[in-house]
């Protein structure tokens, strides 16, 4: 996925998430710094942990943040939201 632009990354991740449910934040201004940071983090890191989530760098630590993280069910669940 690297090389990609964030909208490139919205429109992706928009026709694969909605069908199940999972709907992006209609404040695309929230939406877009959200993949911002997943692109960065995806060249940072070389996989793409949450934002919201402080990584390690090493993979296997930080497998329960790679997006999508192990909290977003229950966030959502709770919020309404995750981020």
């Amino acid at each position: 996925m690297s090389g990609l632009t964030v909208e490139e990354y919205y429109q992706r991740l928009k026709a694969i998430q909605e069908p199940k449910g999972y709907f992006f934040n209609a404040d695309l201004t929230v939406t877009y710094e959200l993949l911002e940071g997943l692109l960065a983090n995806k060249e940072r890191y070389g996989y793409m942990c949450c934002p919201c989530r402080l990584a390690s760098g090493d993979r296997q630590a930080d497998k329960d943040i790679i997006c999508p993280c192990v909290y977003r069910d229950p966030d959502v669940a709770e919020y309404g939201a995750c981020y």
